[in-house]
């Protein structure tokens, strides 16, 4: 077993250089010294040993925390918008399984080669992620879709507080022994560090991969500038073992003038962010324009907040700084869910997520999306051209409330008898003459096809006739979403639709 004392990891820059090598060499590493179960250990101490030895420590550490997890939040969120789009308009699913290995191996690689290029940390999240196997993800074109839905959204409307942690057998066992052993804030912080850097870049690989499928350019991708000290450090003495493995003294020099190279030219491309959570600006690649800092952070603890504008730096003191201006930090308050204002939820009306491990279908997350962007929508039906025609009860009508609430257990749980109600209620309604001018070109049929395909119900059609049998059961023929309503307001509400009056078939 390798010793943190000799362990190598391949360059970044000849991810580049020879991509196939490169992803040979790491594979061979991620087979060996890097392998379960002792190779999440291994990572883990190496990784406080790098936040012990940094020049900013455990400090700079906890600083650069969030600027970890707020974009990979947002990536998470652009992927869900992107993918939804490609499934329903490009055929993604189907193209995907279609493609030789040959041609999704090309798309993963480039992705992979390219990003982790771009900078060390995640160069080395490769070691953390055994699910970029480029053999397998070429292999089985499932395996990659499986990839994509596990960093997918389950509501792109907003950009959430928390990525989804991309699930692993190995990397969950080790995560959670390691979470009652974490008795240190350099622990936790290590910790947190590898699993967000592992979600980080696999999140990255599949938004570059889909990208490059369907023939996009890449998304723009810039690495945070940082800050550097005026203090100069002397460079620690090569290990002889170390300098042995990697070919002798002057290979090992020769190598690491190299890295010093390509350091300086990953350094070069950084750019400095706007430190507020929803601004993009960056200072101009030529130098022309400096951020100013938060002089506070700067004098008392050496730390770098930005902000391009005094706008942007009021709007963050009160978002998230002023807990933390000038003040030594702990991974408790660098971690505290913070809501960017970009996409501010709307508690009062948004569709919750799923419980009890229910799992939207790509479908399903493009409607439940909509409608929360859309909070005045009821629900959203397709017509033939796959046109969206949005439906609206009208806001605090019976049957609004009626529908919402029967919308929310369905869109949460995936219950199949709500589904089968709202898909009734729709068809019968949107049946009725003073609904079907404005509907003409969308059928019953139509309907029951668009929920059984959102909510993954096969039998959905002999459902929704069960559901029309309740309807004729009842004395007031009312439909089974308004059945609790009583007469008198049935009367009021069926006056001008005679929904009663409905004879519902389906082919």
């Amino acid at each position: 077993m390798a010793t943190m004392s000799v362990l190598t990891l391949p360059l970044p820059q000849d991810a580049l250089r020879d991509p196939e090598k490169w992803n040979s060499d790491w594979k061979s590493l991620l087979c060996r010294e890097l392998a379960f179960p002792s190779g999440p250990y291994l990572l883990f101490r190496l990784k406080m040993m790098e936040i012990t030895m940094s020049s900013k420590g455990l400090q700079g550490s906890l600083a650069r925390y969030p600027d970890f997890v707020n974009p990979t939040c947002a990536i998470q969120r652009n992927i869900t918008e992107e993918a939804l789009l490609y499934f329903s308009h490009a055929d993604l699913e189907n193209r995907w399984m279609d493609a030789g290995a040959d041609e999704r191996g090309k798309h993963i690689l480039d992705a992979m080669a390219g990003l982790c290029s771009k900078a060390r940390n995640l160069n080395e999240a490769r070691s953390y992620c055994p699910e970029l196997s480029l053999k397998r993800l070429r292999t089985d074109g499932k395996i990659f879709l499986d990839l994509l839905k596990a960093v997918m959204l389950e509501d792109a409307s907003f950009i959430p507080t928390k990525p989804r942690f991309v699930s692993h057998p190995g990397w969950d066992a080790w995560a959670a022994e390691q979470e009652k052993l974490n008795d240190s804030e350099l622990k936790k912080v290590s910790c947190a560090e590898i699993l967000i850097l592992r979600t980080k870049l696999i999140s990255h690989v599949v938004q570059f991969t889909l990208r490059s499928f369907v023939g996009l350019p890449p998304p723009e991708f810039s690495v945070q500038k940082e800050y550097k000290s005026n203090q100069k450090t002397k460079s620690p003495a090569l290990p002889p073992a170390l300098a042995e493995l990697l070919g002798g003294p002057e290979a090992a020099k020769a190598r690491f003038k190299d890295e010093k190279t390509a350091m300086k030219a990953r350094h070069s491309q950084r750019v400095a962010h706007c430190s507020y959570l929803s601004c993009t600006e960056t200072e101009p690649a030529d130098g022309s324009v400096k951020f100013p800092r938060c002089k506070t952070c700067f004098e008392k603890m050496q730390r770098q907040v930005l902000y391009c504008s005094a706008t942007c730096q009021k709007a963050d003191w009160k978002l998230r700084h002023k807990a933390v201006c000038g003040k030594s930090l702990d991974f408790e308050t660098v971690s505290r869910p913070v809501e960017n204002p970009a996409t501010a939820s709307t508690a009062d009306t948004r569709i919750g997520p799923p419980v009890n491990g229910y799992k939207r279908s790509p479908a399903l997350i493009a409607q439940v999306t909509a409608l929360n962007r859309n909070p005045t929508f009821d629900y959203i039906l397709y017509d033939a051209n796959n046109q969206p025609k949005p439906i609206d009860f009208g806001a605090g009508q019976y049957p609004q409330l009626a529908f919402r609430e029967c919308r929310e257990l369905a869109m949460t749980t995936g219950d199949p008898s709500s589904v089968a109600i709202m898909a009734h209620y729709l068809c019968v309604l949107l049946s009725t003459k003073s609904c079907s001018k404005d509907f003409e070109d969308i059928t019953a049929n139509m309907i029951v096809a668009q929920f059984a395909r959102e909510f993954c119900i096969d039998d959905l059609r002999q459902r929704v006739l069960v559901v029309q049998h309740i309807q004729d059961r009842d004395p007031l023929h009312r439909p089974p979403l308004l059945i609790n309503a009583p007469p008198q307001l049935w009367a009021v509400l069926n006056k001008d639709v005679n929904l009663d009056k409905v004879v519902l078939s389906l082919d």
